[in-house]
């Protein structure tokens, strides 16, 4: 089949478009701001902490609406939430603009801004792309991560221009408007092209009568639980070690023009580990992808641990850290699917989506209580769990192809 034939079609580029802008505005839109909304003169009335817990608090509710979404998907939903998400994320922007001394207001607008980030990012475009395309997700998936990531890429220049020119609501306002009238079109034509394609998107049947839920033999199956061990221990690691990029790095003896130009290479090393998984193609073996990538985990908090001083090791760590963590993003559903089974995806992609939103929420407050005690604590438990995780894929090797 050829490239242009492919199922799915130009309707993934432009679902990796919304998914892009989608990012930029919600999951980035806050790191983008936040010197602009802690400024003492013309940001917000709210420390820093307050201001925190807003995007806190929104993903830990899209981490609870995750297992929703993936059952709403197996009913026939996912080109409706991916086309309503947005409109909701705008929605909880706009409230949050209007918060400046108030907390709890700041705090709602948030969680309208989880429920948005649970209705139309990665969960739900990989659950609705896995039941659409099947065997050939695969390779839309890794089209979509490889765009979406440059969405930090665009968040941060735009929103610093944004707030230097129309201050931190007026930014806020202009990133609501981006989702209602950038991110909403991509994905109504996305999904309408990919419908077009491969037809109308339908409910997945009911279980025979007195049969068990695909969600709930999946739970039965401990391959579950490792596969969810492995995903939260992985989206912890790369959350602390690129919250903390700056100060580990300087603790390492990194000068800060080095340290911020390392911590920018994270994206580009995972732009660059999607392009590899993309040119190994759609049959490359997913047992030694995975143990590879796991190993890239080691490898990274190995090297800043070692790298007192040693600027190539510090570059290694980068390269490691990022390509491994472009190419598990990818590996996500793709393990799911293979190890768990495409019946009933949704509900089941779903529960697993749980453990990388809540350890993107948490990894934060964890890191921050860790570099109390020291960098080396935090690279230390960053390593722990990088090792564990490796042999949590060891363990789930004889499921996988190859």
């Amino acid at each position: 089949m050829s490239r242009a034939a492919a199922p799915g079609g130009f309707g993934v580029w432009l679902l990796a478009a919304g998914q892009t802008t989608g990012y930029a505005t919600f999951n980035f839109a806050f790191a983008a701001l936040l010197v602009a909304l802690g400024d003492p003169q013309h940001g917000t009335q709210m420390s820093r902490t307050v201001l925190a817990a807003g995007p806190t608090a929104g993903l830990i509710l899209a981490a609870v609406m995750a297992p929703r979404m993936g059952r709403l998907v197996d009913r026939g939903r996912g080109a409706l939430l991916l086309r309503l998400g947005p409109l909701v994320g705008a929605l909880g922007l706009l409230v949050a603009s209007f918060a400046e001394a108030r907390p709890a207001l700041w705090i709602a607008g948030y969680l309208l801004v989880g429920l948005g980030q649970a209705t139309t990012q990665f969960e739900t475009c990989f659950a609705l792309l896995t039941r659409r395309l099947g065997p050939a997700a695969r390779g839309a998936i890794v089209k979509v991560t490889l765009v979406a990531g440059f969405s930090a890429t665009i968040a941060f220049p735009l929103g610093d221009l944004l707030a230097r020119h129309f201050g931190w609501q007026g930014a806020m306002w202009a990133l609501a408007a981006i989702a209602v009238c950038v991110t909403v079109p991509l994905n109504v034509a996305g999904t309408a092209l990919i419908q077009r394609r491969v037809g109308r998107e339908v409910a997945d049947p009911p279980d025979p009568a007195g049969k068990a839920s695909a969600l709930r033999r999946a739970l039965a199956d401990g391959a579950f639980w490792r596969l969810g061990g492995l995903i939260a221990l992985i989206w912890m690691n790369h959350a602390m070690l690129t919250t903390f990029a700056l100060p580990l790095l300087a603790g390492r003896g990194a000068d800060h023009g080095i340290a911020v130009m390392l911590a920018a290479a994270l994206g580009p090393a995972q732009v660059a580990g999607r392009v590899m998984l993309m040119l190994a193609g759609d049959d490359a073996p997913l047992g030694p992808v995975t143990l590879a990538t796991m190993a890239g985990f080691v490898v990274s908090s190995l090297m800043l641990m070692l790298g007192h001083g040693v600027p190539t090791l510090w570059l290694l760590y980068a390269l490691a850290q990022g390509g491994a963590a472009g190419i598990a993003t990818i590996l996500r559903p793709l393990l799911a699917a293979e190890i768990l089974g495409r019946e009933g995806f949704g509900a089941i992609w779903g529960a697993l989506s749980v453990a990388p939103l809540m350890a993107q929420a948490l990894a934060p407050v964890v890191g921050a209580l860790l570099l109390t005690i020291g960098g080396g604590a935090v690279i230390g438990a960053c390593l722990a769990m990088a090792v564990v995780a490796f042999a949590l894929a060891l363990s789930l090797r004889p499921r996988l192809r190859g």
